[in-house]
């Protein structure tokens, strides 16, 4: 990305990586997110190195969020057979403090009990795909409880 050029989403995406209180990396994140979303809705074009910058900038906040998650980006790297089960890790976070919920082996139970926990408690919830070192769904709930 080149210093020099600055776009509309570039405040949002700085703020999440300078954030430092673990209250608030989740939803700073989110906000970033938004801003990026927010300029593909806009009428300007998005030129090649703004699109490239944009990419650079998901990936990065993909990172930091696996990191907010308990360092789960740890095993990004290698090879996973096509025969391997899934192992799909349900973790919570709120307040600051991160759970982990359950382990499923398809992403239809998992998302069966995400939409139950989502119900019952606020919080920000990952299903995270531990063989592949991604994070499959990434869902909010401000439900009291």
């Amino acid at each position: 990305m080149n210093n020099s050029t600055t776009y509309s989403w570039q405040a949002a995406y700085q703020c999440a990586l300078l954030e430092t209180d673990s209250t608030r990396i989740a939803s700073r994140i989110d906000e970033a997110l938004r801003a990026i979303q927010d300029r593909f809705s806009s009428t300007i074009q998005i030129g090649e190195q703004e699109n490239a910058a944009i990419e650079s900038a998901r990936n990065a906040l993909a990172v930091l969020r696996g990191e907010w998650f308990g360092g789960l980006s740890e095993s990004m790297s290698g090879v996973v057979p096509h025969e391997a089960p899934q192992k799909l890790n349900l973790y919570r976070n709120w307040e600051g403090k991160t759970e982990f919920l359950a382990t499923f082996t398809d992403l239809h139970s998992a998302n069966a009990k995400l939409k139950e926990q989502l119900a019952l408690s606020a919080g920000y919830y990952v299903i995270y795909d531990e063989m592949m070192g991604e994070r499959l769904v990434f869902a909010e709930s401000t439900v009291k409880g």
